[in-house]
């Protein structure tokens, strides 16, 4: 995400500006939180006791409501943030019941009680099983980008397992965070979801409310404050702080669709995504063609296909990045020039610059808008080593006709998700891992290995012994030649074993006479 709070950066409301909605809830009133905090909590105590099975049943009837109603979310998407209708059709309207049910396979299989089998001997009469207990109230600080498909990841693993949650959604965004959480609230107890709205100070406010666990959005610097204030209270998180994704483009790649590949995930959602392509690393021997190729795709896609970028600062971010590029060398092949087009200002054209390197802004910072960086290797090492060198480790792509030779390269690359001939598909599969490295953070979304937020283990045994335990109170020089012994025949001295029955049956009545 850009360098701002993941609750202050934002878009446009009502579609005509980019300043924020007033809050709702004072962000300052500690006890306006914590009052929401514990009416989640009451809830969240009667859902937990639900079977899985009937809170996934309430997950599908919100989801099946959403897409009856998928109309109002797509405008509410547009006017809140510009998104162009068919990425506010597939990006936030299409996906509720496909998430759903993936997210019911991952609970099921990874929540499921787990039996554990014991040793008989050293452990006589024993059982053991490991049950998934939800933490109980999930605070969500969310960002702007994907006000409602977003949540998918967060909300609903969290529902699924039993909690409940509050969202501080982006200020930017409410109405369309705050319809996804209206009609989830629907079908679930009065209480157990809930939105609180607000700048950054209301996500200092939630953490400090009392929730179990937070999930964040956002810049490497509020993400850093988060995780440090979520330590303090003594909480789980989850904290992904955006990327700098890259395409290695090899060349023997399928140019055609590498070029649709890289347009589509680079300019989509006008390059507002912690995983979309901001550079690509191409192999001299096709990098004239690659380059000639985006440019002829770039200056013939319209406002209908791309979209305005969220916010002044946002557009503020892109326009200095491609500025400084342009001051140090990089050749603008196209766009690259604000013409103030569309009614808000905040249409940014198409960008593709040429030649550049480590010493401009756009090789190192998240660019969080539709430019896309070239920069000319001389093969696969070198390009790997520079996708290796950045301060970020969301994801990476490599493009090449060899898939074997895509794979071993993907092993060599210090990301969280590397696509072969695709790029951060992955994001909308919840039964993979989204999650990266250095500062993009080590938070983990999707996939059971993301439960750890939202659930914590509880270990059960049960003993169904009469006798008491050899090596319980009172100590006595029996007990130590039975340990002894027994340290022996582990490393094959053997020769005492023959003490074994007479040390434990003078144990065993040593305790029992203790405790007449």
């Amino acid at each position: 995400m850009p360098e701002v709070h993941a609750h202050q950066n934002g878009t446009r409301a009502n579609g005509e500006h980019a300043e924020p909605l007033p809050a709702k809830i004072d962000a300052r009133s500690s006890e306006a939180m914590e009052r929401a905090v514990a009416r989640c909590r009451a809830a969240q105590q009667h859902w937990a006791r639900q079977p899985l099975e009937t809170r996934i049943a309430a997950l599908e009837r919100a989801a099946k409501e959403m897409l009856r109603r998928r109309g109002e979310a797509i405008e509410l998407a547009k006017s809140e943030m510009g998104k162009v209708e068919a990425e506010g059709l597939f990006n936030e309207a299409l996906g509720p019941l496909d998430a759903v049910g993936g997210w019911a396979k991952v609970v099921r299989a990874a929540t499921s009680r787990r039996h554990v089998s014991l040793n008989p001997i050293s452990f006589p009469r024993k059982s053991a099983y490991v049950d998934s207990v939800p933490r109980g109230v999930i605070g969500v600080i969310a960002p702007w980008n994907f006000p409602i498909a977003g949540l998918y990841r967060p909300v609903l693993p969290a529902l699924m397992t039993g909690n409940g949650v509050v969202l501080k959604p982006s200020e930017y965004t409410p109405k369309s965070s705050g319809w996804f959480i209206e009609r989830l609230a629907a079908e679930l107890p009065d209480g157990l979801v809930q939105t609180i709205e607000g700048d950054g100070r209301a996500g200092a406010a939630l953490i400090g409310a009392g929730i179990d666990a937070c999930v964040f959005t956002g810049s490497p610097r509020t993400g850093k404050a988060v995780r440090v204030q979520c330590a303090e209270v003594g909480i789980p998180s989850s904290i992904e702080m955006g990327g700098k994704d890259a395409a290695i483009v090899l060349g023997d790649c399928d140019l055609p669709r590498t070029v649709a590949g890289i347009t589509s995930w680079a300019l989509g959602n006008a390059g507002q995504a912690c995983g979309a392509i901001e550079i690509a690393y191409v192999e001299r021997a096709i990098a004239d063609e690659l380059v000639q190729r985006l440019s002829h795709a770039w200056t013939r896609l319209t406002r209908e296909s791309v979209a305005p970028l969220g916010n002044k600062r946002q557009l503020d971010v892109v326009i200095a990045q491609v500025e400084d590029a342009r001051a140090k060398g990089a050749t603008v092949v196209c766009g690259g020039v604000h013409r103030g087009e569309s009614r808000d200002g905040l249409w940014y054209p198409p960008t593709v610059l040429d030649g550049c390197d480590e010493r401009m802004a756009v090789m190192q910072d998240e660019t969080f808008g539709p430019v896309l960086a070239v920069a000319r290797i001389e093969g696969a090492t070198e390009a790997i080593r520079r996708v290796n060198r950045s301060r970020y480790g969301l994801g990476a792509s490599i493009w090449t006709r060899d898939l074997e030779r895509g794979q071993r390269l993907a092993e060599r690359l210090e990301v969280g998700v590397v696509n072969v001939n695709n790029h951060a598909f992955t994001g909308a599969v919840a039964s993979l891992p989204w999650s990266g490295t250095k500062e993009t953070g080590f938070g983990i979304a999707n996939g059971p290995e993301s439960l750890g937020t939202f659930v914590r283990p509880r270990v059960t045994t049960v003993d169904a012994s009469h006798s008491p335990e050899l090596y319980w109170m009172p100590y006595d020089s029996a007990l130590r030649g039975l340990g002894e012994t027994l340290a022996d025949a582990q490393i094959g001295r053997v020769l005492g074993a023959w003490k074994l029955p007479l040390l434990i049956r003078q144990r065993l009545k040593t305790v029992r006479g203790f405790f007449r």
